[in-house]
């Protein structure tokens, strides 16, 4: 019974609790910065979705998963549904392409995390920016956002690559 609650329920339901802490990290961290006038944006399902690709086994449960959450992070949190529907499952694709490729520690992974979430800030910033739902200029997107943005989620990163590795090994045991 565990093995397969473990196997079918764990990783959708954490990655789903993962998508509402990101949200209310993000409203703390926007009322604890107050007045200040940088943003940080947590990308905690951005990472833990990267961290699954590179950790689990079998590939159709995290692009499945991926999918899922996708949508649900685009109705939650964003106004153009579709745009994480298809991003999510494209980063699970490209993790695993490159975890092919590359020999995979730590160090490794962190780093495609931190390239991950560059190019889907950037992405997210372009296609936002071509579409007018937002009219800040670039330079105000890597000074306000996008660094701070970078050093809070590379932090994360360091803290969710142990994480992630262990919960995988227990449930895959």
């Amino acid at each position: 019974m565990l093995h397969f609650f473990k196997n079918n329920f764990l990783i959708p339901t954490f990655v789903f609790f993962i998508l509402l802490l990101d949200g209310s990290v993000m409203t703390m961290l926007s009322y604890s910065l107050g007045s200040e006038k940088f943003q940080i944006s947590p990308q905690f399902t951005l990472i833990v979705i990267t961290l699954l690709a590179v950790y689990l086994i079998n590939d159709s449960k995290i692009f499945l998963v991926s999918i899922i959450i996708g949508f649900i992070y685009d109705a939650y949190y964003s106004s153009i549904l579709g745009v994480n529907l298809f991003l999510f499952p494209m980063i699970v694709i490209l993790t695993r392409a490159v975890i092919k490729k590359f020999p995979m520690n730590f160090y490794t992974i962190w780093l495609w995390i931190l390239i991950v979430y560059t190019v889907y800030t950037h992405f997210i910033y372009a296609l936002y920016y071509l579409i007018d739902i937002h009219s800040s200029s670039y330079y105000y997107f890597l000074s306000q956002n996008y660094i701070p943005s970078l050093l809070f989620n590379a932090f994360l990163g360091f803290i969710f690559i142990w994480l992630i590795q262990k919960l995988v090994i227990w449930i895959e045991k």
